[in-house]
């Protein structure tokens, strides 16, 4: 392995302001010799969260990295509302309690005579059941996905598409490296809590001018703006060969 050269993305990385230790990351994953791959860092501000993913790529026994996509969660702010007799507040609480990792079965007595055994499932069918009716009413259904992305965003096995939906609360940007330099993940934080802003602002003018054109557009535009924001105004012409 190039330990100089993995020494050498780890100050880019952390003079970006990712975490210094990913350098220990970087080398589990290097071992392995893959063609390319990517590292994902998760960085809370406030109660937002801005989740990047880290592209590197290998040519010989050298790794590159030319870019990270970073993408902006703001936080989901749920009000003290009633609809149809479920407590949007009162849900959230429930939902928050809940563990919502699948973790291997280990234990040998379990017995599903025994309802005891699983109170965690019949709480999680209650609420799939209050989401579902909340989806049912127009008023309900912007709560119930506001729900669903901030409980289940992250988690592996749910058995909901939330690519629709995640675009109404996120938006993301490529931010690229060029000679050894990028835009600052608080840089990043910044841009995309604008764009996150003037998102919301169309989406309310929208709204006032056509109410029903505005709700079909929310959901099926995503947050991702096709240009590419550069630390330079280059453009790399030579691609990394895999």
């Amino acid at each position: 392995m190039n330990i100089q050269n993995i020494i050498s993305l780890t100050e880019m990385l952390a003079a970006t302001g990712f975490d210094g230790s990913i350098g220990q990351r970087l080398l589990q994953h290097i071992c392995f010799k893959p063609s390319d791959f990517y590292l994902t860092e998760k960085l809370v501000k406030g109660k937002d969260v801005l989740t990047c993913s880290i592209h590197f790529e290998r040519k010989d026994d050298f790794y590159t990295c030319h870019y990270y996509d970073a993408a902006f969660l703001k936080a989901i702010e749920l009000p003290e509302l009633t609809i149809q007799g479920i407590n949007i507040r009162e849900l959230d609480k429930r939902m928050n309690e809940i563990d919502w990792s699948m973790k291997e079965v280990t234990a040998t007595s379990f017995n599903l005579q025994d309802a005891s055994g699983w109170q965690r499932e019949k709480q999680i069918e209650q609420i799939v059941t209050d989401l579902s009716r909340l989806s049912a009413f127009e008023d309900g259904r912007y709560y119930a996905d506001s729900l669903k992305v901030k409980h289940w965003l992250d988690v592996p096995v749910i058995y909901a598409n939330l690519t629709a939906t995640r675009s109404k609360f996120e938006v993301s940007q490529r931010f690229y490296f060029f000679d050894g330099q990028g835009i600052a993940v608080d840089e990043a934080y910044r841009f995309l809590l604008n764009r996150w802003l003037e998102k919301k602002l169309h989406g309310k003018k929208k709204q006032a001018a056509d109410p029903d054109a505005a709700a079909t557009d929310e959901t099926a535009n995503g947050g991702t703006d096709k240009s590419l924001l550069q630390k330079k105004r280059k453009r790399r012409t030579n691609k990394i060969a895999r």
